[in-house]
């Protein structure tokens, strides 16, 4: 290794065996550099991309990575949960036993803004929207985690916490209110005392709109606008849920389309504010028909045995808006929608919404079993067999459960909702 003594003419590289070795030319004054030497400067070479390579991306990994910390109090044994909160549902990413003092920490890589959940139960949770490379620390109290908590480094968080404070407060000054309905008796002054809740009632909820009207306009450019769309009062009371506030789900759509147009919330909420306009001008173009004596009816009908034996008709049900259901009593994800559009379905019967299921059995004994069961309080009609069926056919149905929603003056508004989004229709339709 003589030649380690004269770094000022060689190149440094590796041998075959890992030893440093030292390239220089054979013969003083020759230009030549020996067949050994170029090969060991091509490894050493191609070492160096490989590692430099690695630098970059590594840097690059952890420059998208959030890191959320803090403590939950009085939590000592129970699992705090970390999830990413899709537009398909929640994903659960990882999960920490907490011990006596509380201290978590967990991470996540993102390339955009991107909402997460911390949760100690199903209703014991704090929703978070994180960026790229922040480093968030929470702190909170176990037994009542949105209530309690505090959040830093995390402007978007910052904003959610902003919205769940605002909306905690309002039902707070709502509930003494609800609670004094619920108790007040008719009798002398019954009408009187009704008008007064019901003011006060309408003025909170006012205040409520106009926070929610303003931090929108005020945060277009945030994901938090989205959370602020769609925040309820109760389960079936949206907090904004009049005809026009469908152009703030249009600007907010628009403004985040421009800055972040491969997010996923954001392509669902384009998705859902043109489906919106375009129910309000179908809507609209359906008074106008009505005004003129026109009745348009475009929706296949169906014909088929009740739990009685008797035939059902859908065109029958003087409703305006129908929900047809298709499912089964074997199918999982059937039971949990119905199951899911009970509360829905209880909330608007009496203002002109009816659901019509169209069950696709092998045996009728056990598909009324299954209604009892489930306690389904709507209309409910049966096609048996294994075969083609009918109304699948008139409905171009692809699977099970699937539904559609039926304006009687137009036709068939919306297929395949959700329950939270046909809650939202109902609500901006029925309210």
């Amino acid at each position: 290794m003589k030649a380690l003594s004269n770094l000022n003419t060689g190149i440094t590289g590796i041998s075959e065996h890992g030893s440093l070795i030292c390239c220089h030319p054979p013969v003083t004054g020759s230009p030549a550099i020996s067949s050994e030497c170029a090969r060991s400067i091509t490894r050493f070479l191609f070492l160096l991309l490989l590692v430099s390579t690695f630098l970059v991306l590594y840097s690059c990994g952890e420059s998208t990575r959030v890191r959320i910390s803090g403590k939950i109090e009085a939590a000592e044994g129970r699992t705090l949960y970390f999830d990413k909160l899709e537009v398909t549902g929640p994903l659960l990413l990882d999960s920490v036993r907490l011990k006596s003092n509380g201290s978590f920490s967990f991470s996540a890589g993102i390339s955009e803004p991107t909402f997460f959940r911390l949760r100690l139960t199903g209703n014991n949770f704090i929703t978070l929207l994180a960026e790229p490379e922040e480093r968030m620390i929470i702190e909170a109290v176990g037994a009542n985690l949105p209530g309690t908590y505090s959040v830093e480094g995390s402007e978007g968080s910052r904003l959610l916490k902003e919205l769940n404070d605002r909306l905690t407060l309002t039902r707070k000054q709502m509930e003494p209110l609800i609670k004094e309905i619920i108790a007040l008796e008719e009798g002398p002054g019954f009408e009187e005392e009704m008008e007064r809740i019901n003011e006060e009632l309408e003025e909170i909820i006012k205040s409520q709109r106009n926070f929610s009207i303003a931090f929108i306009l005020d945060n277009m450019e945030s994901l938090a606008a989205v959370t602020a769309l769609y925040q309820q009062l109760d389960d079936a009371n949206y907090v904004l849920n009049q005809t026009r506030d469908i152009q703030y789900l249009k600007i907010v759509a628009e403004s985040l389309s421009k800055k972040y147009p491969n997010s996923p919330h954001v392509k669902a909420l384009a998705a859902d504010a043109e489906n919106q306009e375009r129910n309000y001008q179908i809507s609209r173009l359906s008074a106008l028909a009505e005004q003129r004596g026109e009745v348009i009816t475009i929706y296949p009908d169906i014909a088929m045995p009740g739990i009685d034996g008797d035939t059902i008709r859908l065109r029958s049900i003087p409703d305006k808006y129908k929900l047809v259901l298709f499912g089964s009593s074997l199918n999982p994800q059937s039971v949990q929608l119905t199951h899911d559009l009970i509360p829905i379905y209880n909330a608007y019967r009496n203002k002109g919404f009816q659901i019509y299921q169209v069950s696709i059995e092998r045996d009728r004994d056990e598909w009324i079993r299954s209604i009892e069961f489930s306690e389904l309080p709507w209309i409910h009609v049966v096609e048996l067999g294994e075969g083609s069926f009918s109304a699948a056919q008139a409905y171009n149905l692809q699977q099970i459960p699937s539904n559609y929603l039926i304006n009687t003056d137009v036709g068939v508004i919306g297929s395949n909702l959700t329950a939270p989004e046909l809650r939202r229709r109902l609500a901006r339709a029925l309210d």
